[in-house]
């Protein structure tokens, strides 16, 4: 981010004198900044955006319209003040330099790489707290950054995708680690949620158990899992890999203390985002075990092994 010129700080403040955060349209600008040509309205508007001054969503009920909302005051000059601490206008820097003002995690693919180091993916997924948000998309906003918010997908591409996610948890910020001076989920909270909320797809969750499976904090991972009910599907993974593997590479014993430790009455689908996929034949015997109808394909499973261990 960064300081606007006069001209659109002027127009900036007409606007929040007269619409505060209150949600405004393409007309009601102009009227407010009276003017009457669409052309300077919508630079003035654009502007806003890419400086991180206002957010931009589609109308609901007509997609053709635009509506904008300012980001408060209080918000920008925070994050003015998060800018100059950091270095450069990079990302990385920005998160390294909210240290002790903003709380967040960084999550996804992203964060699932920093742990296996299989597949890279130049999309950020960032969790922060509800009260923080607009400072966030000040800090963060910039003309080469494709910011999404939420469920509000970014306007245009851009060489950076972020997409903000204001759903910030106490509980998973205790599960987190700090790797050169950035925030994020560790990697038994990304297996977790991978597999209870499939917020991270199966060959991310796949890669960090295979690549890191000699560093994972198994007690931990065991815990979450049954805390979101999902150690009765980490315990089938493990059991495929093990049949697929020349060596097995988890223990049998931790395999069957899952199994114990897991409610096997209801027969499942899973994951349930491939369901529409006839389950796999060859792991029959492993998915009647755990009572699932397992539609997690050989091929993936294969794959995933074939490059980090065979």
């Amino acid at each position: 981010m960064k300081w606007i010129p006069p001209w659109l700080a002027k127009a900036y403040a007409r606007l929040h004198l007269a619409k505060g955060r209150d949600i405004f349209d393409f007309s009601e600008a102009g009227a407010i900044l009276e003017l009457k040509d669409k052309r300077p309205i919508g630079k003035t508007l654009a502007k806003l955006r890419t400086f991180g001054y206002m957010t931009v969503r589609r109308d609901p009920l007509d997609p053709r319209k635009k509506l904008f909302r300012l980001v408060d005051p209080q918000s920008i000059v925070l994050a003015m003040a998060i800018q100059s601490r950091a270095k450069t206008d990079d990302v990385a820097e920005k998160l390294r330099a909210v240290s002790g003002y903003l709380e967040y995690y960084v999550s996804g693919a992203y964060a699932a790489y920093e742990y296996h180091r299989y597949s890279a993916t130049e999309s950020m997924d960032i969790s922060v707290r509800p009260d923080q948000l607009l400072t966030w998309i000040a800090l963060l906003s910039e003309p080469n950054i494709a910011l999404s918010i939420d469920e509000i997908p970014a306007e245009k591409p851009a060489s950076t995708n972020i997409h903000l996610h204001s759903d910030f948890d106490e509980t998973l910020s205790k599960h987190t680690r700090v790797i050169d001076g950035i925030r994020y989920l560790s990697p038994e909270a990304l297996v977790t949620l991978g597999i209870a909320k499939e917020n991270l797809n199966m060959e991310d969750v796949l890669a960090i158990l295979i690549a890191y499976r000699k560093r994972l904090d198994w007690k931990v991972l065991l815990d979450l899992s049954e805390a979101h009910n999902a150690g009765r599907f980490l315990g089938c993974i493990l059991d495929i890999l093990n049949s697929e593997s020349q060596k097995p590479l988890f223990e049998k014993n931790l395999i069957n203390n899952i199994l114990r430790r897991s409610n096997l009455h209801a027969r499942l689908d899973f994951p349930t985002s491939m369901i529409t996929q006839p389950a796999e034949k060859l792991y029959g015997s492993i998915s009647s075990k755990w009572n699932l109808r397992l539609h997690l394909t050989h091929a993936l499973v294969s794959k995933v092994l074939t490059d980090l261990v065979r």
